[in-house]
């Protein structure tokens, strides 16, 4: 065991986030760690012990309220940090950092980066900041989350990045607009899922099963993959296997294919992070379509991607330029020309049997060099140098105005 302490700082919820459950036992190889966030562990692990928050859930008068701060921030930023620290989630995070001081605080995304700057500067500890997405466009197609959140985002970031010792993101295009953007550098450590050796599984030619992973958000649209199962020949079929983002999303997209593909479309329940690729495997071709609706769409490259490979499957995705890039270096799959169902689905048709079985050859190939085993280097790399860094004296970078309450 190294000497240092690890604290993993998540706000969101820990046992369904795989790339947050792979810090933690990157993190716990060599140090004790301490997660603070949202849900629990997925399960036990040496070295590493938990502190719950519970994710506050304001009352709709309350709302009112923070909606009235959040819009008061365009004018002054002083708002926005009444609103971020108004949050008793936020608050009990920080005191729990407080509580276990460490000498690396991981944080991840851009709504927890406040709290790490804050418990850094009363500490001394360093901070590591994955932003993982392009948070300040996370949902820019929606009108409220323009009004609202984005000059929300785009104050932490600006506000609190830059006082990160290093930062990460999960795609060269992602670092690529935080250094335009933000004059920010990160390093890139990619959404993959831990190296495990899957047989080929030979496709049938009668039969070619499409699947689609994930959480069903509404902004992904993930009808139009309805869509292009509906233009497909007879020998594809479609599983989703999704989680519930709003209450009736999944619901909706049931109807949409009992209507326009129906017995064509099977939903199953989801399983944990660790366990997708083998569930997965059973199917011969990853089905993701995403329309650029917003930046972190157009410049997505997600794990269920990297997942795709991992289990062996063929991949077919829209002209998404991260993972066009990865797809057509290895020649593991489809890469339509637009975003439209009826193209992607006239490249389906064309398929044989034995072509999509040469993909899925590539796919587990292409696996070897894109896995967990291989990006952990690059994590252990940025722990050390940290660890081994001069510490900063506590309070030597003071934090925003009103970023760091005196009590919880």
């Amino acid at each position: 065991m190294s000497s240092g302490r690890i604290c993993i700082l998540s706000l969101a919820p820990v046992h369904r986030d795989g790339r947050v459950l792979r810090q933690i036992d990157c993190a716990a190889r060599h140090h004790q760690v301490l997660v603070v966030g949202w849900g629990r562990l997925d399960r036990a692990r040496r070295n590493v012990r938990m502190e719950a928050i519970e994710p506050w859930r304001f009352s709709p008068a309350s709302r009112l309220v923070q909606a009235a701060l959040m819009l008061a921030g365009r004018g002054s930023p002083w708002f926005w940090e009444r609103w971020y620290w108004r949050k008793p989630d936020h608050r009990r995070a920080l005191c729990a950092l407080r509580e276990w001081p460490c000498d690396v605080i991981h944080v991840n995304e851009a709504i927890a980066l406040p709290i790490a700057v804050a418990a850094a500067a009363e500490s001394g500890a360093r901070v590591l900041f994955d932003a993982h997405e392009y948070s300040p466009a996370h949902r820019a197609n929606n009108a409220w989350w323009r009004l609202l959140a984005m000059p929300l985002y785009t104050h932490i970031i600006r506000a609190y990045a830059h006082r990160a010792d290093v930062m990460t993101t999960v795609a060269p295009g992602i670092a690529r607009e935080y250094r335009r953007v933000f004059g920010l550098q990160p390093d890139v450590i990619l959404n993959v899922p831990h190296y495990v050796p899957m047989p080929l599984r030979p496709p049938q030619p009668d039969r070619l099963g499409l699947v689609h992973h994930g959480v069903a958000v509404r902004e992904r649209m993930l009808q139009k993959m309805i869509d292009v199962v509906a233009r497909t020949d007879e020998r594809f079929a479609l599983t989703f296997m999704l989680l519930e983002d709003r209450p009736g999303t999944i619901g909706r997209l049931r109807l949409a294919a009992d209507e326009l593909a129906p017995g064509r479309v099977t939903f199953v329940d989801p399983v944990p992070p660790w366990r997708i690729v083998e569930t997965i495997h059973r199917h011969d071709i990853g089905l993701f379509l995403l329309p650029p609706v917003n930046t972190s769409y157009a410049m997505a490259l997600p794990n269920k991607f990297f997942e795709f490979l991992m289990a062996g499957l063929a991949v077919a995705i829209g002209p998404s330029p991260e993972m066009a890039t990865i797809c057509r270096r290895h020649d593991v799959g489809l890469v339509a020309g637009d975003f439209e169902p009826a193209t992607l689905a006239a490249m389906l048709n064309a398929l044989s049997a034995e072509q999509v079985g040469a993909m899925k050859a590539r796919a587990l190939e292409a696996a070897k060099t894109y896995n967990f085993d291989v990006e952990a280097r690059k994590l252990l790399a940025l722990y050390r140098h940290l660890l081994h860094a001069p510490s900063a004296p506590p309070s030597a970078v003071p934090p925003a105005p009103g970023s760091a309450p005196e009590s919880p």
